[in-house]
């Protein structure tokens, strides 16, 4: 799992610029439109910040794949060894004697 530590670093350092950019461009849009009123000046942030929002949304959902990928390796890791605990041995080099009458 070491190589998908720098895919997920770079994921929540995305997310984290993904949050500027919403902020700058809620910021960016009110200061823009504040000359028409605070309604318009509001409505400007909202649009501002979707985009940014969007990329929040979208690198969200990456890191939600990336911790349902680990969850997904553990079980099998738990899985693979309970099999291992519960299958019966191996009768291949056993032979079965037959007690028939």
């Amino acid at each position: 799992m070491k190589h998908h530590k720098g895919y997920e670093s770079l994921v929540s350092f995305m997310q984290g610029v993904s949050w500027g950019v919403v902020i700058i461009g809620a910021y960016l849009f009110f200061t823009l439109f504040w000359p028409f009123g605070l309604i318009v000046a509001l409505i400007g942030a909202f649009f501002g910040a979707t985009i940014g929002l969007f990329f929040v949304i979208f690198f969200e959902m990456a890191h939600i794949s990336f911790e349902r990928l680990k969850e997904e390796h553990k079980q099998t890791k738990h899985l693979k060894e309970l099999i291992e605990i519960l299958s019966p041995p191996s009768q291949t080099d056993e032979k079965l004697s037959d007690h028939g009458s």
